[in-house]
């Protein structure tokens, strides 16, 4: 089975194989496994040369699994990949030096703060989600909680009359997109809000501004009690080995980051690393590859930002007279 990193347990298996962390045998066969408990049979007690937070296999050029629990009989490993149901049985158990593997696992982690404002598509939320839309609900001040998951805003936009509006022109205009200004610039709109007109039936797109203001985000028109306002950003992502809560897969394994960029998990863990460890030369190698490896997402991102669709010379809600002219 080919060395993939797409779990937290292979990326530790490939750092290991990297930086020269070598498994030995701990001299105990395995004698069977069950991928449903992630349970693996031993010949004879492991207690006293295997704990929980080792990294177990059977073959020194495969992927090694995170021990969750150790027993006379039976070692339970977390195993998403289903490395043991490929090994043929009794087989000798191996160990990465714990060691080592600690030493990785908290170089992962300082990789993990680095790459905590990273700009990628997959951590994107999807407000026109058919089964799960990403929406704030504004209470009684026309405020809404910021959401604890959320890293950084990039858009928001009202499609739903608030409780200002009458019944009438329910389905009807205008509809707000909502562009984010400083906090002492919404405070200061918020005071002269009542002062708008709040035009109904209009078939009109308004821009609106928000912004943070204590624990909620506040938003200018004030639209009001119990309005639906899609939330379009960026999501922070669970760090690997915290806990799921989850009794079949305990352990984070996998998040957006790792599935859609391993390679920034990979050099940014060599670059923390060797950098713990004084080796200023290689430090500098990988978080260049780290850099380089990001700056082609990042430059891809801008471009999809402010090159995409069609280019006006001017925004569309200036005088038309002007759009197509330098006089």
């Amino acid at each position: 089975m080919a060395l993939f990193i797409q779990s937290a347990n292979a990326l530790v298996s490939r750092v290991s194989q990297w930086v020269g962390a070598l498994p030995a045998s701990i001299s105990i066969n395995a004698t069977a496994y069950n991928s449903g408990t992630g349970v693996i049979t031993t010949a004879s007690d492991t207690t006293s040369v295997v704990s929980v937070g080792d990294f177990i296999g059977y073959s020194a050029l495969g992927p090694f699994t995170l021990v969750i629990g150790v027993t006379s009989s039976a070692i339970t490993v977390n195993d998403p990949d289903l490395v043991w149901s490929y090994a043929t049985y009794p087989v000798a158990i191996q160990k990465l030096p714990t060691n080592s593997v600690l030493e990785i696992q908290n170089c992962i982690q300082m990789a993990e703060l680095r790459m905590r404002v990273l700009e990628l598509p997959a951590l994107r939320t999807d407000p026109y989600s058919a089964t799960n839309p990403i929406t704030l609900t504004t209470d009684t001040n026309g405020m809404a909680p910021i959401p604890a998951d959320m890293n950084w805003p990039i858009f928001f936009f009202q499609e739903s009359q608030g409780s200002g509006y009458p019944a009438s022109s329910a389905g009807y205009g205008p509809w707000i997109v909502y562009d984010r200004v400083g906090d002492r610039e919404i405070i200061r709109r918020r005071m002269v809000d009542q002062l708008y007109v709040r035009p109904f039936g209009v078939p009109r797109v308004i821009r609106g501004s928000f912004s943070e203001v204590g624990p909620n985000y506040v938003f200018t028109p004030n639209p009001g009690a119990g309005v639906t306002i899609k939330a379009y950003y960026l999501r922070t992502f669970p760090f690997l080995f915290s806990p799921t809560g989850d009794l079949a897969y305990p352990i984070v394994q996998s998040n957006a980051v790792l599935s859609t960029f391993p390679e920034g998990y990979f050099y940014g863990s060599l670059w923390a690393y060797y950098d713990k460890n004084k080796n200023t030369a290689e430090a500098q190698k990988w978080i260049t590859r780290f850099e380089d490896a990001y700056g082609l997402i990042e430059d891809q991102n801008f471009k999809d930002k402010w090159s995409g669709g069609d280019r006006h010379l001017t925004s569309e809600f200036q005088p038309r007279d002007y759009r197509y002219t330098f006089k």
